[in-house]
């Protein structure tokens, strides 16, 4: 007989203390068919689990059947909604053209009264008021559009430089990478220069709800 070490005897000694695995008390009982078949799927919440499982063919083939009734629905929804909408975009397309129609031609027909009749002028401007409103004149003048492009590249060429605008500015997403913050005071990080121009601060948190 072979000799069992001190730790073998002692290791006998001690009662074996591991738990039994306890069978699941919270697993989900099993739905039948006749249950899911009142089961009634308008009720269930985003992310919601269902009170019960599938547990048998006959009961995934009503979940595989309701799955196809459910988007089958949904789409006969989704094309009577289209239908409205449509229908009802053209009317507020219609209305949109009734109203551009109408008001344009009072608009001129306003025009043409407000030729007739003394009003206040300025530089810009000309009014005549009514009750309901005023009738205003603004004064085109001349109007520019710029190409930047083509207009900088042609006074350059023509010594017109002076007119031309040039704006430097820090490249702050690079020169941020490389600072340190001490409170107020920002420095280059590898080299501990104080940087000008620059004032840290400390951001409180904020809170908000949106609606």
């Amino acid at each position: 007989m072979s000799k069992k070490t001190a730790a073998a005897i002692a290791a006998e000694q001690i009662p074996d203390t591991t738990p039994e695995t306890a069978p699941m008390t919270d697993e989900l009982p099993a739905a039948s068919l006749e249950e899911l078949e009142q089961f009634d799927l308008g009720t269930v919440q985003p992310e919601e689990r269902p009170p019960f499982r599938i547990t048998d063919d006959r009961c995934a083939d009503w979940a595989v059947r309701k799955i196809a009734e459910e988007r089958a629905e949904y789409d006969r929804l989704k094309v009577l909604a289209d239908e409205q909408i449509a229908r009802i975009t053209e009317k507020v397309e219609a209305a949109k053209r009734r109203m551009e129609n109408g008001t344009a031609y009072l608009t001129s027909c306003l025009a043409d009264f407000f030729r007739t009749v003394p009003h206040k002028a300025t530089k810009t401007t000309e009014k005549y008021r009514l009750l309901s409103g005023t009738l205003t004149l603004k004064k085109g003048g001349v109007k520019t559009v710029q190409d930047d492009e083509k207009l900088v590249a042609w006074l350059k060429a023509n010594g017109y430089g002076d007119l031309v605008k040039v704006e430097e500015s820090a490249k702050w997403g690079e020169l941020k990478k490389r600072l340190s913050f001490t409170g107020e005071i920002a420095a280059i990080a590898d080299t501990g220069e104080i940087v000008e121009g620059v004032t840290a601060y400390t951001a409180p948190d904020t809170f908000s709800v949106d609606v």
